[in-house]
């Protein structure tokens, strides 16, 4: 996937969300990996990776703390609970000495998130209570890690270029800024730099002629600062992400009892959602992915140019022969790109469906999931099918009345379209039922059987 060049990148970012003191989650889709930074009150908490390679099994391995064998041992002996309270209980490390290795490799995972190409950011605003409770436990130094990364992260040309980018941009610092970062390991030069800013607005070029320092080192030290809350900006655009909107529920017919209830759901990240950590995630281990089977791929003629509907169509096609595979990620991935080729015409309802049911696999992809179904639905409004699994979805998630719209606007259009037992058109007040074993990934399977390209 070609990279997204985006105006803004992390430390610009990091800089705005500390200076707005900020609570929720930063996604961010990366080319190796989908790593996941957790604010509060305008500091990062906590950060969250399915990189190959930074999760806390892995790295005890690489620092020698663990072998293989005994990993594995450890993972199958403690179910349910979480890597980093096991290798305590275990005996291999202290608390001292576990949170030590975590501060370690939660500093890799900013590194390699700064200086790794974005190929999407999100941010979700959100109470960290509610997804990250356990690993808030494990307290992380918000200022070193900062003041760290920053200094050894090789992104000297690309700070140059932002700063470059905002011209207007200007900065004031704290009246006692050598004072409130006296507890990070200063250089004699880094220190002197600092005593020469005061509280008047400056920018970056000039921050560098007042320090003398180089054009990157003086970028560097804007951003580091800004991130660390030493600067505020108090001139130009402050860099901010659109916050997520959850779409309206669909409300086939203005009747009283469709009364819209709110969509309480969580944003997916393309990615499959990184396992519950203690600060260590679960652990899922570096092993080789299985060579998938070949699959008949309608060829493209040489001599000929395919047309952007034959490339979505290619996709499709491969997505459906990952799906077999078990590898949702990239039929997801594939279904996007056929998407962003050919996404409005009514040839598109099947890479919609397909995208609609893989979504509904994973309850922290529902949104996206209703976002797909709306869309197939629009294309083909004679299926009953989108509607069928919308309210299916929307019944698993107890909204009982948008439920009730969606299967009745299904069973309008084909009176044959399954939906769960228990639900009643006659009686809207009737209790929904939980549903039985075919569910979402029955009808996954279903699909394979029916449609043949």
């Amino acid at each position: 996937m070609p990279e997204v060049r985006l105006r803004h990148f992390l430390p610009a970012l990091m800089g705005s969300l500390h200076q707005q003191k900020a609570e929720g989650e930063l996604v961010l889709e990366q080319n190796d990996g989908t790593r996941r930074l957790y604010w509060a009150d305008g500091d990062l908490k906590y950060l969250r990776s399915d990189a190959v390679g930074e999760q806390f099994g892995n790295f005890l391995i690489r620092r020698g703390v663990l072998d293989m064998a005994s990993l594995k041992e450890l993972l199958a002996d403690g179910e349910g609970s979480r890597v980093g309270d096991r290798v305590v209980q275990w005996g291999l490390m202290t608390r001292e000495e576990r949170d030590e290795r975590l501060n370690e490799l939660l500093g890799s995972v900013l590194l390699h998130a700064m200086e790794h190409p974005i190929i999407r950011m999100t941010w979700i605003p959100e109470a960290l209570d509610d997804n990250l409770s356990g690993d808030l436990q494990f307290r992380m130094d918000h200022r070193l890690l900062v003041w760290e990364t920053f200094r050894n992260a090789k992104v000297d040309r690309e700070l140059v270029d932002m700063f470059q980018s905002e011209p207007e941009w200007r900065w004031k610092a704290k009246k006692d800024l050598l004072e409130s970062l006296s507890d990070l390991p200063l250089t004699p030069t880094l220190a002197y730099a600092l005593s020469l800013l005061g509280t008047e607005p400056l920018g970056c070029d000039t921050i560098g002629s007042l320090t003398g320092l180089p054009q990157e080192e003086a970028s560097r030290l804007v951003a580091t600062l800004w991130a660390l809350g030493g600067l505020t900006l108090v001139r130009g655009e402050l860099p901010l992400l659109p916050k997520v909107e959850l779409p309206p529920p669909p409300v086939p017919e203005p009747e009283p009892e469709l009364d819209v209830e709110p969509i309480l759901l969580v944003q997916e990240d393309l990615a499959p959602p990184a396992p519950p950590m203690f600060p260590a995630d679960a652990l899922e281990l570096d092993m080789p992915e299985p060579t998938p089977t070949p699959t008949a791929i309608p060829p493209m003629p040489d001599d000929v140019e395919p047309s952007p509907a034959d490339r979505a169509r290619h996709l499709l096609v491969k997505a459906k022969s990952y799906v077999m595979q078990d590898r949702t990620s990239e039929a997801i991935r594939a279904l996007e790109q056929a998407i962003k080729l050919d996404g409005d015409s009514p040839g598109a309802y099947e890479s919609w469906m397909l995208l609609g049911r893989l979504r509904l696999s994973n309850p922290a992809w529902s949104t996206r999931a209703i976002e797909a179904l709306q869309v197939a639905s629009r294309l083909n409004p004679r299926a009953a099918e989108p509607w069928a699994l919308m309210g299916e979805l929307y019944h698993r998630k107890g909204f009982r009345a948008n439920a009730q719209g969606c299967f009745r606007r299904a069973l309008e259009l084909d009176p044959s379209v399954a939906v769960p037992a228990g639900w009643s058109a006659e009686d809207p007040t009737q209790p929904l039922q939980k549903d039985g074993q075919g569910g979402i990934m029955g009808k996954l399977r279903g699909m394979f059987s029916r449609e043949k390209d």
